[in-house]
């Protein structure tokens, strides 16, 4: 294991836990299975929470590791999920610091937006056996999910993913809801009422052109079989 465990105390570098326990801060998070897990980053912990066992709401936890830590996807034989999961882990317990009840909200596009702008539904869909318009738009609090949205998005432009705001009342997304995996795991949801553009997130990392490709192969053999997102 390393000497240190990864900075827990630092603001700007929070770490996270997902479960459907219901926990206060200052409570215990103890290992299972010879190991407590967490991640630096909130996706892990989002699908953490929603694919855990119960029938409880999920909850993402902010935490502290008492203890030193490894990140297990360094280790050889690592066997990484086909999705974002919590590869840290500790021996020792966790401290809940808080529940995470703010949550940011992500669209990912090929447009050129500047903040103050709205991204209204009538626009061309991404997504379909044919050209048509979308009766709502979509967003994300997860950045992977806001990702897959600008690099599968129609157009020739870079990619780009905004931070937005929803001006009105909104739902989960049902294209994605329980589709593969139970519940809401990408927190992916859409509105009739527009979404105001409050910043543009830079930096971000892209998925590897194979799993793009793969991605798109996908939603082609989809478009072809007549398949159409629920939009109605």
């Amino acid at each position: 294991m390393d000497d240190d465990p990864p900075a827990s105390n630092d603001a700007s570098a929070p770490l996270y836990h997902g479960t459907r326990a219901e926990l206060a801060r200052g409570a215990h998070i103890d290992a299972v299975g010879g190991f407590a897990h967490f991640s630096p980053s909130l996706d892990d912990a989002i699908w953490a929470a929603e694919l855990a066992d119960g029938a409880a709401a999920p909850r993402v936890y902010r935490v502290a590791s008492t203890g030193p830590a490894e990140n297990a996807a360094d280790l050889p034989g690592y066997a990484r999920p086909p999705h974002p999961a919590m590869s840290w882990r500790t021996r020792a317990p966790l401290v809940v610091l808080g529940e995470v009840t703010q949550w940011t909200h992500y669209h990912g596009t090929r447009a050129e937006l500047r903040p103050g702008d709205l991204i209204a539904p009538g626009h061309a869909a991404n997504f379909g056996p044919a050209p048509r318009r979308a009766n709502f738009v979509y967003f994300t609090r997860t950045l992977d999910a806001s990702i897959w949205g600008a690099e599968l998005a129609a157009g020739e432009g870079p990619g780009r993913i905004y931070v937005v705001e929803p001006t009105g009342p909104f739902e989960d997304d049902p294209n994605l809801t329980n589709a593969r995996f139970r519940g809401n795991p990408t927190k992916s949801f859409r509105s009739r009422a527009p979404l105001r553009v409050t910043g543009e997130v830079s930096g971000w990392s892209g998925h590897p052109p194979e799993r793009i490709r793969a991605m798109k192969e996908g939603l082609a053999r989809l478009a072809r079989a007549g398949v159409a997102p629920d939009d109605g």
